[in-house]
């Protein structure tokens, strides 16, 4: 997959730039080259991201399914709740950097993204010349909304939990679990602050206000 969309990166960035390096030596080819290169290194590394990411997802769906399906012992779905609140935090602590890393590439590229567009006007023949920078922020993008729904998916285990019927007599167990599950605060975290969905629309709404805003100062003053 990486390979297939650092390749249709490429073809893009050969039209984009064909005209422009024609008759300069090599100077295009080495431009494509070096593209080709960096998108394919920040698929991948997304794309590993993403695998991380979905397999936590799984996990939690795998433990809800064996809930509901099977009705475990309290105790069981508790030690299993531990095992698998042990893996969340483990992997989210291995992959904290490469997700700070991911919001400062958001954060650099909105307002790039936007300086590139009125640098080279806002025309047709302009798509494929960022189509590289756009491609890259929508994987960005990707792997921080799903490294957020991991958290949310985890919220929303109690309420399952106190849903179901664990056998006659054993109400004050199940609501020991659910207030067990509740207060676990199990997800994905980030240098100790856990990730939600709510918490990455905010940012990328905050983002959202801060391109329109230099896009529009940088149209009405195009001289400073």
């Amino acid at each position: 997959l990486a390979i297939l969309v650092a390749a249709v990166v490429a073809i893009c960035v050969d039209v984009a730039s064909g005209d422009e390096w024609s008759g300069r030596d090599d100077r295009g080819a080495v431009y494509s080259a070096c593209t080709l290169v960096l998108v394919a290194l920040a698929a991948m590394w997304t794309q590993c991201m993403l695998f991380m990411c979905r397999a936590l997802s799984a996990m939690v769906d795998s433990y809800c399914c064996e809930l509901t399906e099977h009705y475990p012992d309290t105790h069981h779905a508790m030690d299993e709740w531990n095992i698998l609140q042990a893996v969340m935090l483990k992997t989210s602590t291995s992959m904290q950097w490469s997700f700070v890393s991911v919001l400062v590439a958001i954060s650099f590229t909105v307002p790039l993204l936007i300086a590139d567009f009125l640098a080279l006007g806002a025309r047709l023949a302009v798509v494929p010349k960022v189509s590289p920078v756009c491609l890259v922020l929508v994987l960005f993008v990707r792997v921080f909304l799903i490294g957020a729904s991991i958290s949310d998916k985890c919220a929303r285990v109690p309420a399952l939990v106190n849903s179901l019927s664990f056998g006659p007599g054993k109400e004050d167990q199940r609501l020991l679990l659910t207030e067990y599950v509740a207060r676990s605060d199990a997800g994905f975290y980030v240098n100790d602050v856990r990730l939600t969905i709510a918490m990455a629309m905010k940012f990328l709404y905050m983002w959202c206000v801060v391109a329109f805003g230099i896009a529009t100062n940088l149209i009405a003053y195009p001289s400073t």
